[in-house]
């Protein structure tokens, strides 16, 4: 039920938007933030950031968005998934999850190497530029397992002699962005800092006695710091080396699961630390060639800490205990582009990643699994006339396995030790045909059809899933064949955008049960039949001097081919943004959001949904003399809603904002 207070809120909203009609200040906010070119790899030319695939530091802050995944969620075929049974905040992207549609920071691949994926919610948003995704296709030359798409997280660079941004807010995250550009050289250091205390439940929420009593969600409290820092070296036009840092310090509580599904778990993250080492270059030699390399070093720390019950405060059971990830990546990525045939640009990658994983649990010896991955691509955009653009590419990925050992129970013994598994090994040919064509400056058309692939993760292959499974390390690498067809126009100050796709998916990893004759729920992951994937995304913008609004909408349709019953869970069928910013008079500035979803199926057999929801977000901010100030209210209504089953989410926050920017440019004194 709507209560008073959220009634006044609505009613000076709707009487601050109707009084800005007939008002005007005539000016337009810039994103001055740049984008560090070196960490962007484009198959063609991208298409507009009006086509839903992007979304900028500008409409971040403008919307007070903090972490990743949230700014992720504006983008259309992007869903979340969130607080499951490790606390991980994950996308999907056109139904494929994680794991399917790598995540890349600068182009580099991020993710722990035994899972194949990356908990999201650990990422800020304080050092980011823009979030580009690629659906459809998707650069070769990132490398591979690009099967559904790909997101990359791309960072700011300087473009002035000094800047300096600060922001703090009643969210309890605070940033610090610090940068300078010289004649040769540039430095760029960001670092932000936020801390979640249990949060408020929604009051809608009906509590589950010993587990969630009160409005306040127990063992919810996260802790994150991050800090990046990178300097480049411009001895010429069109040449850059840099070196750069990058580290994550969290301490996270897994809430307990509130479900009817399974068991609770009561885990806690003592530690999960990322720290990332890079270097980057970008050469040109010669008016026809262009060299550009990336390096880099990825170490994953985790302390996973198993507790006995609700008060997370000791482990004596035997489902207590604490377990290490100890991982690492390292790899290099070098790409070559030419432009000697008139209207050809033909780029040459070569790309390699080695993902070490070594575990233990309490005094347990210490097991390593690694493996490698390898690739050579092609690409050539072949610009026809002013109108139509060709593309064509071809790569071939491996995959090798290297050291697989896992602490067991002996063969005939009842002691534990070492054992060494079959070591895996597979490989495979994608390609990827583009057109696009553009009828003038205001419309264009693009169609692209792809062949990608995916090898099968470490834990895929080898992990007991702590006694619920049995390995498969055998799995083969998943297929998709991707077909897109994007329409994006404007007109005036509108601009509007369609795209319809249809994937098929063969080889498919499912979830197989009843393969243990002593306990039929041990499931064990085998490539199983087909499916299909299919569905349209549409979206509308409208900018014009005081008044902006933007909305976009997703419908998907996935359908396992092989066998009708088994369903797809974690997507909902349809889910609806939309966004009215006003800046009426004084340069105050007043938003309003939107997200809705449809009920999402949570089980293969359908029996377990999350219903649909809204949720509506608002701020009313002012811009004086270099300071945004800003107040909030985040889920408006204070609506009851769940990304995952049994993990509900946070209701109705107030908050307030303050940023300061100053910067300096190069002509001043």
């Amino acid at each position: 039920m709507i209560n008073f207070k959220q009634v006044v809120v609505c009613i000076l909203l709707v009487v601050c938007t109707l009084n800005s009609y007939g008002q005007n200040t005539g000016k337009e906010e810039i994103d001055s933030i740049k984008t560090f070119s070196l960490g962007e790899v484009v198959v063609m030319e991208k298409l507009p950031a009006s086509a839903g695939t992007e979304i900028s530091s500008l409409e971040i802050k403008q919307m007070d968005i903090t972490k990743v995944p949230e700014a992720l969620e504006w983008i259309p075929g992007i869903t979340l998934t969130e607080a499951s049974s490790r606390g991980e905040t994950m996308i999907y992207l056109r139904g494929f999850n994680q794991s399917r549609i790598p995540v890349y920071m600068d182009g580099i691949p991020v993710s722990v190497p035994f899972d194949g994926f990356i908990d999201l919610g650990r990422l800020q948003t304080a050092s980011v530029s823009k979030i580009h995704v690629s659906k459809g296709i998707s650069s070769l030359l990132l490398g591979g397992n690009t099967m559904g798409g790909a997101v990359n997280i791309i960072s700011a660079s300087p473009t002035n002699k000094l800047e300096v941004g600060i922001q703090a807010s009643t969210l309890w995250n605070t940033s610090v962005n610090l940068g300078t550009r010289q004649d040769k050289w540039f430095l760029q250091v960001d670092a932000g800092w936020i801390h979640r205390n249990d949060f408020h439940l929604p009051s809608g929420y009906d509590a589950v006695e010993g587990l969630q009593e009160g409005s306040k969600r127990h063992h919810s409290e996260t802790t994150d710091w991050q800090l990046n820092g990178k300097f480049g070296f411009t001895p010429r036009e069109g040449d850059e080396y840099v070196v750069g840092y990058s580290m994550v310090r969290a301490d996270k509580y897994v809430p307990p699961y509130l479900g009817k599904k399974s068991k609770p778990r009561f885990w806690r993250y003592k530690d999960w630390d990322k720290d990332q080492i890079y270097f980057f270059s970008g050469t040109n030699l010669g008016k026809e060639w262009r060299l550009e390399s990336r390096l880099f070093y990825d170490r994953y720390y985790n302390l996973l800490k198993a507790y006995d019950d609700e008060n997370y405060n000791s482990q004596e059971s035997k489902s207590a205990f604490d377990s290490y990830y100890d991982d690492y990546s390292l790899g290099a990525g070098l790409v070559l582009g030419w432009k000697g045939i008139e209207n050809n640009h033909l780029k040459l990658g070569a790309n390699y990643k080695k993902d070490v994983h070594r575990s233990h649990d309490d005094d347990d010896p210490e097991a390593e699994q690694s493996e490698y991955t390898a690739s050579l691509s092609l690409e050539n955009t072949y610009t026809i006339n002013d109108k139509l653009s060709l593309l064509a590419g071809i790569g071939y990925f491996r995959h090798q396995g290297a050291t697989i050992e896992a602490y067991e129970q002996l063969e005939s013994s009842k002691e534990y030790g070492i054992v060494n598994y079959p070591k895996s090994s597979d490989n495979d040919i994608n390609y990827q045909l583009a057109v696009d064509y553009r009828y003038n400056l205001n419309h264009g058309l693009r169609f692209s059809f792809s062949r990608n692939s995916r090898f099968a993760s470490l834990k895929e292959r080898y992990s007991y899933k702590r006694g619920k499974a049995v390995p498969n390390p055998d799995l083969k690498t998943e297929h998709s064949y991707n077909l897109d067809l994007t329409y994006n126009g404007k007109w005036n100050h509108w601009q509007w955008y369609t795209s319809a796709y249809y994937m098929l998916l063969t080889n498919t990893i499912q979830e197989i049960t009843g393969v243990d004759t002593e306990d039929p729920l041990i499931w064990q992951l085998q490539n199983k039949g087909k499916a299909h994937f299919r569905g349209f995304e549409t979206g509308l913008s409208y900018r014009y001097r005081w008044i902006e609004a933007e909305t976009n909408y997703s419908y998907i349709n996935r359908v396992n081919k092989t066998d009708k019953d088994i369903k797809f869970t974690e997507v909902p069928d349809h889910k609806w943004n939309a966004m009215i910013q006003v800046s009426p008079f004084y340069d105050i500035r007043i938003q309003a959001r939107m997200t809705a979803v449809s009920k999402t199926n949570m089980s293969s057999d359908g029996k377990i949904t999350i219903p649909g929801y809204a949720l509506f977000h608002t701020n009313i901010g002012k811009q004086f003399n270099g300071f945004d100030v800003k107040l909030g209210i985040k889920n408006l209504f204070d609506k009851l809603y769940y990304f995952s089953e049994g993990y509900p989410m946070e209701g109705r926050r107030y908050y307030i904002s303050l940023a300061y920017r100053f910067t300096k440019n190069k002509s001043n004194p």
